[in-house]
């Protein structure tokens, strides 16, 4: 079951509130469709700053059709706050640990896009406590590498319906500003259920060339290992050259010169401590910008999702985790 987490908002008299960040993550992978999608919901800046934004996003990347729905930015006053959860006007995302679900929802009629999801937990959570530096601030992390799901996508007229999909669930919460010399690498990579699930870790500089210390944990059933440090090598190959899906439009719109350089083709992950190895192989099919401004600061971050499919072969122990999926990878600065 889902552990007893919650939003971790500053107090009045924190003297780091104006750098506080806050992130709830929905990713739904549709292994049917093909379809990958992700749903978030954000907090950026002291809450009782009338400057602090919040920021729901819901995207999805559907074989032949492309990226669907959109982001919205509003200020606190305009948005509903739970003990787990988020609610702007087009899209909310709150878990419900009386029965161990997350529930996100998405509605942009402007974009003939709506969508129900409900996910339920299948693997214990992780749960980093312990701040990690990011920049000159810090992250701290709550994790759960595979959920089922069940819900439904409308676009236009066409119709997905999630009845066989994967999903995965992170919380994260802590100070920066956006525009620091700060970034971060993640990815989750999920086969069809009862297979693998592998999630990918790393903080680094703004320009990805001093990464902190990586991790990958591999999730197979009630399994679990962890790989980091040394152990784990991260190779990134090619540049995707496709059309970015970038949002919020109007920031989008601030920041042509942010379309280049495109985002990673593939990318290598491989851990082997001498006693368990695993391989993990991406190929990119597209990706989409997230435009974060600092509502404290001159600054801005720019989150890339990149979209795809993965295979993986490897052991943990007498454990095969070979198998293959779909994944998505997170690329920040």
């Amino acid at each position: 079951m889902i552990l007893l987490d919650a939003l971790r908002p500053p107090s009045p008299l924190d003297p780091s509130a104006p750098a506080y960040k806050e992130w709830l993550h929905l990713n739904v992978l549709d292994h049917a469709s093909g379809s990958v999608g992700l749903i978030n919901v954000s907090l950026h800046g002291a809450p009782d700053d009338s400057r602090s934004r919040a920021i729901g996003t819901a995207l999805v990347h559907v074989p032949g059709l492309g990226w669907t729905g959109n982001a919205e930015v509003r200020g606190l006053d305009d948005v509903g706050l739970g003990v787990a959860g988020v609610a702007l006007e087009h899209v909310a995302l709150a878990v419900d640990h009386l029965s161990g679900a997350v529930l996100a929802s998405a509605r942009f009629p402007d974009d003939a896009f709506f969508l129900q999801l409900t996910a339920t937990d299948r693997t214990p959570a992780i749960d980093i406590e312990q701040p990690i530096p990011l920049g000159s601030g810090w992250i701290a992390w709550y994790v759960i590498p595979r959920l089922s799901a069940n819900g439904r996508l409308t676009v236009g007229k066409r119709q997905i319906d999630f009845v066989a999909a994967s999903a995965y669930h992170d919380h994260n919460w802590g100070r920066w500003h956006w525009g620091d010399d700060l970034g971060w690498e993640w990815g989750a990579f999920l086969a069809p259920a009862p297979g693998p699930a592998f999630v990918m870790t790393r903080t680094t500089d703004r320009s990805h060339h001093r990464p902190g210390r990586p991790m990958l944990v591999v999730q197979a059933g009630q399994k679990r290992r962890t790989f980091s440090g040394p152990s784990v090598e991260l190779a990134y190959t090619g540049m995707l050259e496709v059309r970015l899906r970038r949002v919020p439009g109007a920031l989008a719109a601030l920041h042509p010169d942010r379309m280049a350089p495109p985002p990673p083709a593939a990318l290598r992950v491989r851990a082997d401590d001498g006693r368990d190895r695993v391989l993990v192989e991406f190929t990119a099919r597209a990706a989409a910008q997230l435009i974060a401004g600092d509502p404290a600061v001159a600054g801005y971050g720019f989150l890339h999702e990149i979209v795809g499919e993965f295979t993986a072969r490897g052991h943990v122990g007498d454990t095969d985790v070979s198998g293959g999926g779909l994944a998505v990878v997170e690329h920040v600065d």
